[in-house]
């Protein structure tokens, strides 16, 4: 009896346990703002990136190569750590596309996530989330609201959602890093935070970790980041051979 009362009270200050405030409350504001900057469909870019994976079925250095207009059709193409072709991709909202030069066959799906899926990298985003994040716009990747907003032990500012795949994301009022949490157990971690006059008014992160205790691991550093890029639209289709051999992607994709 006397330890079942106990295990009530505890059960009770657990529950009522106060709330860590946040020092500087117009930081939550600021933040979501800085998160959410004004956007438009001509919105374009470019950007080199090298990535690390390492998964149960893939461990090695990836390079990439992205342009395009984040809103619409982005391309990005993936080399592996020798400058052989891994892959070249298409990706609009309503189809995903890739080439695989070393096979000479192209898969198409209506949704990118079951495409990106055969290359088994850890990455829970398509491409053109990718380039939103790159370029410090969360709003592709967040749910449009968040629903409540507390601080944590560690002085960061923790937002939580309701819905959508992302479940929480937190950053110091400083937003010097950015934790987002996937509500199938993956995080992000975006690190080294700087400022480019390309992006005015954005937080920009030169690394990001992700990590999934089922997927496994992929460290993404950005190389380059321009907010144009000397490009044309005929640069954003695919060129494939005549003799090319398209493929069927069968699986579904998995919601990280």
């Amino acid at each position: 009896m006397r330890a079942f009362a106990l295990f009530i009270l505890l059960a009770v200050l657990g529950g009522c346990a106060p709330q860590i405030p946040i020092q500087d409350p117009d930081a939550v504001s600021r933040i979501w703002s800085t998160l959410h900057p004004r956007s438009s469909a001509a919105d374009r870019i470019t950007a080199r990136f090298s990535m690390h994976v390492a998964t149960s079925e893939r461990t090695g250095r990836l390079v990439g190569q992205l342009w395009g207009y984040p809103a619409s059709v982005i391309r990005m193409d993936l080399s592996s750590g020798t400058g052989a072709s891994v892959a070249m991709i298409r990706e609009t909202p309503e189809l995903w596309t890739a080439f695989i030069p070393s096979e000479n066959k192209a898969y198409h799906h209506a949704e990118a996530r079951a495409g990106l899926a055969l290359f088994q990298i850890p990455v829970p985003f398509d491409a053109r989330q990718i380039g939103s994040l790159l370029g410090g716009d969360l709003g592709p990747v967040l749910p449009p609201e968040y629903t409540s907003v507390e601080g944590t032990r560690e002085g960061r500012i923790r937002f939580n959602f309701s819905s959508g795949d992302v479940a929480y994301m937190e950053t110091p009022e400083n937003m010097e890093m950015l934790i987002l949490g996937g509500r199938k157990g993956w995080t992000l971690t975006c690190e080294g935070a700087y400022a480019a006059p390309a992006f005015p008014d954005h937080v920009l992160y030169d690394k990001h970790t992700f990590s999934s205790p089922r997927d496994g691991k992929a460290v993404l550093r950005v190389k380059s980041l321009d907010a144009g890029g000397e490009w044309q639209n005929r640069d954003l289709d695919l060129s494939l051979p005549q003799d090319v051999q398209w493929m069927r992607i069968t699986s579904t994709p998995r919601h990280n």
